[in-house]
């Protein structure tokens, strides 16, 4: 055990030390400091960006000039920024669309942030949709840390007019993220046995609203106890709410539970997706779009985390071919990102979510909203696992 432990180690500095010779103050640890705006002026705009990827001490404030507005494009002055757990893979350096954008971009930084909501301040020739003024929600391929964005116009909705920007924020990435996985890739339909890992989060409560919608059976499972009260309070009687046990008891308190599942909505890693996968019935399909539990939540930066990202990366579920044949199991892994080298098919998906997922029934669940200046610590609270619904940060 000493050898394992000291071989886990030794790898993990292996992996940073380059980083920390390079940039001491990201790997060997850095207050996060809540700070104010740095000003900008009409043609610049002011984002958090990334130099390298490694730490959330690596985000800071810089000015950068305004692109130009070109055909299809609006400038938009952001109001609200969505967080996803996409995010601390991406400042984290475990996101690999991340890592490559920030090696071929040739910019030098990468701003992170994938979802915002706003107003239009310019709307570019040709931009039909859209006038000066309106409000909107969007997507982006990273880049939404900043206070003003130019968007080309597909990538744009109109935002209700009786919600509210955070509300707005809320939406986009965690909706379609939800959508794709349960419907395109998970078949779910009325009458389908769902189980939702990490319901009280973004994603996992625009699943139960779609399973809501839908007509499933949907067991939602959540991380503490302290987060019941909101899927008992959001979604009374079509969700079974439980929090899971430990990982290596999971197993068990699913055998107990005496249910098999035609779709596994699946975003914790390790041995809970080995455990859900034994509980997906003949012919069900587990999807798998994110391991925070494995990998996210370690709650320290630098060579301390790669203490918990090793043992579980070399412990990390090994799937059988075979025995998913002999089951009749299927498996897929599913990242968003695919989808904006897709805009036809992003905003086909993004309809049918809104309509027949019921997504555009009731506003999305804003759980905690942060200042811009204090977006690091935003990121930090997403990471910490203790949130419920989204957690939006707030442009003034």
């Amino acid at each position: 055990m000493a050898a394992y432990v000291l071989g886990t180690l030794l790898f993990g500095l292996a992996l940073a030390a380059p980083m920390a010779l390079r940039y001491p103050r990201l790997l060997l640890g850095g207050k996060l400091r809540a700070g104010t705006i740095a000003a900008s002026s009409a043609s610049t705009r002011v984002a958090w960006a990334c130099e390298t990827l490694g730490s959330l001490a690596c985000l800071e404030q810089r000015e950068e000039p305004l692109p130009p507005v070109n055909d299809g494009e609006c400038l938009i002055g952001v109001r609200s920024i969505g967080l996803n757990y996409a995010d601390v893979f991406c400042v984290l350096g475990l996101y690999e669309a991340a890592n490559k954008m920030l090696k071929e971009s040739g910019e030098g930084a990468l701003v992170p942030g994938l979802e915002f909501s706003g107003e239009v301040l310019q709307a570019g020739k040709g931009v039909t949709k859209f006038k000066k003024g309106d409000r909107v929600y969007g997507f982006t391929r990273f880049g939404a840390y900043r206070t003003k964005l130019v968007i080309r116009e597909k990538l744009l909705q109109p935002m209700p007019t009786d919600w509210s920007y955070e509300e707005g924020a809320a939406l986009l990435v965690q909706g379609l993220t939800a959508w794709h996985g349960l419907v395109v890739l998970g078949n779910a339909k009325a009458g389908s046995s769902v189980l939702v890992h990490s319901a009280a989060g973004g994603v996992g409560s625009a699943a139960l609203q779609i399973c809501e919608t839908l007509g499933c059976s949907t067991v939602g499972v959540v991380g503490a106890e302290s987060k019941m009260s909101f899927l008992k309070e959001r979604y009374p009687s079509s969700c079974t709410p439980i929090v899971r046990a430990p990982e290596r008891k999971y197993k068990k308190q699913l055998d107990d539970m005496g249910r098999s599942y035609d779709v596994v909505l699946e975003s914790l890693g390790g041995r809970y997706l080995t455990a859900a996968l034994d509980h997906t019935a003949p012919m069900g399909r587990l999807v798998h779009f994110g391991a925070t539990h494995a990998y996210g939540g370690s709650g320290v930066d630098g060579l301390l985390k790669w203490l918990k990202l090793v043992p579980n990366y070399l412990a990390r579920p090994l799937l059988d071919p075979g025995k998913m044949v002999s089951t009749n199991r299927a498996v897929f892994g599913f990242n968003l990102i695919w989808l904006t080298e897709r805009e036809d098919e992003l905003t086909l998906e993004l309809n049918e979510m809104l309509t027949r997922g019921g997504l555009d029934k009731r506003p999305p669940a804003v759980g905690r909203t942060f200042p811009f200046a204090e977006l690091p610590a935003a990121v930090d609270h997403l990471r910490s696992g203790a949130s419920v619904g989204k957690v939006v940060v707030v442009v003034e």
